[in-house]
């Protein structure tokens, strides 16, 4: 069979007219026939189309096709993921600002307080230093505070009580005459009734 040769269309087929002879073919029974023939030929062709659709170009083409598809939606899914992660980074660089004014805050209050324990610490030291020289022999003269000044006032009382030789016989001569326990000698009482 030549595969050359031009095949017939079902339209072609429908259209077909025979020769009439005498004692030839029914007519009806040969048009029935031939719309037979038609349809078989359309259902072959669709048959060879969808054939042709699974060719190994057509399927390249498929492929090619799905690919693309698939390439679009990776590029889709991608670009929806740097959105977010945009989002993540402006909401991340928010935070590092809020922290970075509350670190600004919390440093500026700390120096005030170290300034402000470094003060009572050193009104401590002075006091312990003045309380330490309100303890040495001699030093309640210097009155440097109000109470170790009070205690250096009663010192010198006692320094003018005790003036003399520094013995502790001293204070026998004092204006009651009497010494520690204020009595007179009896002599001088006698003395005092005769005159």
């Amino acid at each position: 069979m030549d595969s050359k040769r031009r095949l017939l269309t079902p339209n072609e087929i429908r259209s077909k007219e025979f020769g009439k002879k005498l004692f030839g073919y029914d007519p009806d029974e040969v048009d029935t026939f031939l719309s037979e023939v038609a349809r078989t030929v359309e259902e072959l062709q669709r048959e060879v189309e969808k054939l042709r659709m699974k060719t190994p170009e057509y399927k390249k083409n498929e492929i090619v096709e799905k690919a693309r598809k698939e390439i679009e939606k990776i590029i889709q899914q991608k670009k929806q993921e740097k959105e977010e992660l945009e989002r993540w980074k402006e909401r991340l660089e928010l935070e590092i600002e809020k922290l970075m004014i509350a670190k600004k805050k919390m440093i500026e209050r700390l120096k005030f307080t170290i300034i402000d324990m470094t003060k009572i610490l050193e009104g401590l030291k002075r006091d312990a230093e003045g309380e330490k020289r309100g303890k040495l022999p001699g030093a309640g003269a210097q009155g440097s505070t109000p109470f170790f000044g009070q205690q250096g006032g009663r010192s010198g009382a006692g320094e003018a009580k005790g003036k003399g030789d520094g013995s502790p016989r001293e204070g026998k001569g004092q204006p009651n005459g009497g010494g520690a326990s204020g009595k007179e000698p009896k002599g001088s009482q006698e003395e005092r009734n005769d005159s």
